[in-house]
């Protein structure tokens, strides 16, 4: 949740309360923690044992590396796009929420993510940014992508494009966001990124 402050790019359809936006998201994470295909990686401060950072990856129904069996078995729930069956935070706009999940669906069928590496989610806390620790969550997986010769595939906030960038990702595509009816201006942007294995970044 800090990593994602309320005012930021792509909070506008958030519930005014923190609490409800706080609940939603735990429950999402329960989710994620029960799926057998997704792999969740975290950064923990020594001192305090407090996470600062963690990344949520959705391997395709091939990839190995990440696992400790030959294979995964399950399809990942398409989570990030099924607005139909995903509902948003008590007290959150409803219709700007299933906009923003149908867009990343149609996005996602387009470019065929179900035979990608989908970097589903990544988040450093605020007093965190800026000490490679994003780099390093995304490095270590993807030179097991690179090895096993499989794409990945990410939707990009604009500040993140840089990083992104450096690791191999080009942008392929984006997709705009109507934001007028949350009573505010502007158009926020996902740049949809695809890196193809071997591109560079991963060993650099």
């Amino acid at each position: 949740m800090r990593a994602f402050p309320p005012g930021s790019d792509f909070t506008y359809w958030w519930p005014p309360a923190v609490e409800s936006m706080r609940a939603w998201q735990d429950e999402r994470i329960r989710g994620w923690v029960a799926n057998p295909r997704t792999r969740l990686f975290k950064v923990v401060e020594d001192a305090s044992g407090r996470m600062v950072a963690f990344a949520k990856w959705d391997p395709p129904a091939s990839f190995k590396g990440l696992d400790d069996e030959s294979a995964v078995e399950e399809p990942p729930k398409d989570e990030g796009g099924a607005a139909e069956a995903l509902r948003g935070p008590e007290g959150g706009n409803e219709e700007l929420f299933r906009d923003l999940f149908a867009g990343m669906k149609r996005l996602r069928e387009k470019w065929d993510v179900d035979e990608k590496l989908l970097l589903h989610m990544i988040a450093v806390g605020p007093e965190c940014r800026g000490r490679g620790i994003a780099t390093a969550l995304m490095k270590s997986v993807l030179e097991v992508a690179d090895a096993e010769g499989v794409p990945a595939y990410l939707e990009a906030l604009p500040l993140a494009v840089p990083l992104y960038r450096r690791l191999g990702f080009v942008g392929i595509d984006s997709v705009e966001f109507d934001i007028a009816k949350a009573g505010l201006e502007g158009r926020p942007v996902l740049t949809i990124m695809m890196r193809e294995p071997g591109a560079g970044g991963a060993s650099a």
